[in-house]
C-alpha cells in the first residue's frame, strides 16, 4: 500500500525539502508538531545524509507531541537505521521524499526490536537483506542489471518490508516515475529508484519473506 495521503499542511513542505535538496545538495527535514501542523522548524546541517533535529523538536516530543517528519533522501535508498531510531525514540512518522517522486513512510509499532536491530545486528540484518535479494536476482535468467549493485541500494527496503513482517514497524513506499538526467543531484544513471524498485517489486517481497525470520 503506498503511505497515506499528505494533508494540506504538508504538501508545500514536503515540496519545499525536495527542491532545497536539489538546489544544495544536502538533506533538510522538516519537522511538525502534528501532520497538520504547526511546523516547528526546516533544518540542515549542510550534510548529505542527515539533518538531525534541534532542541525545539526534542522539547516538543518530550512535551507529548506525535512529531511528524518530512525530509529528502538524496541517494533515493529507503529508511535507514538512522531513520528508524529517530522513530523509535522520538517521532510518530518519518516521510523520505526522493527527487524521481518515490516515497518512503515509516512509523514504530515495537522500539524495543526495532532499537535491538538497530544497535545490536544492524551489519548482519543489512549483509542478509542484501545477499538474499542479490541470490534472487542472479538466479532470475531475465534480470539483465548488475545483481550485486542493485541488491546493495535496495537492502534496506528488504529489511524495511522484513520488519513489517515481523510487525515491529508499519511501513510504505511509492514508487515514483521520474526519469533522472545525470548530474542531478543525488540521482545516478543507474537508479532513480523508482523505475528500477517497480521492476523488481516482487523480488523484494521475497527477499523481505526469507530475512524477517532471523530479525
Amino acid at each position: 500500500m503506498p503511505p497515506r495521503p499528505l494533508t494540506d499542511f504538508e504538501a508545500p513542505i514536503a515540496k519545499a525539502v525536495v527542491e532545497l535538496g536539489l538546489m544544495q545538495g544536502w538533506e533538510f527535514a522538516a519537522f511538525l508538531e502534528t501532520s497538520r501542523g504547526k511546523l516547528i522548524e526546516i533544518r540542515t546541517l549542510m550534510r548529505k545524509d542527515g539533518a538531525d533535529p534541534s532542541q525545539d523538536v526534542h522539547a516538543k516530543a518530550a512535551a507529548g507531541a506525535p512529531i511528524v517528519v518530512h525530509h529528502n533522501h538524496l541517494s533515493q535508498e529507503s529508511l535507514s537505521f538512522a531513520d528508524w531510531n529517530g522513530l523509535a525514540t522520538i517521532f510518530d512518522e518519518t516521510f523520505a521524499h526522493c527527487a524521481d517522486g518515490t516515497i518512503y513512510w515509516g512509523r514504530v509499532l515495537n522500539p524495543c526490536y526495532v532499537k535491538k536491530i538497530v544497535f545490536c545486528s544492524a551489519q548482519k540484518v543489512s549483509m542478509d537483506a542484501e545477499n538474499h535479494l542479490f541470490i534472487i536476482l542472479n538466479n532470475n535468467p531475465n534480470w539483465t542489471s548488475s545483481a550485486a549493485e542493485t541488491a546493495s541500494f535496495f537492502r534496506k527496503e528488504v529489511i524495511n518490508r522484513a520488519m513489517r513482517l515481523r510487525n515491529f514497524v508499519d511501513y510504505e513506499y511509492s514508487w515514483g516515475k521520474k526519469l533522472l538526467p545525470c548530474g542531478v543531484v543525488g540521482a545516478t544513471s543507474a537508479y532513480p529508484a523508482g523505475v528500477n524498485g517497480s521492476k523488481i517489486n516482487d523480488f523484494i517481497d521475497q527477499a523481505a519473506t526469507q530475512l524477517a525470520p532471523l530479525l
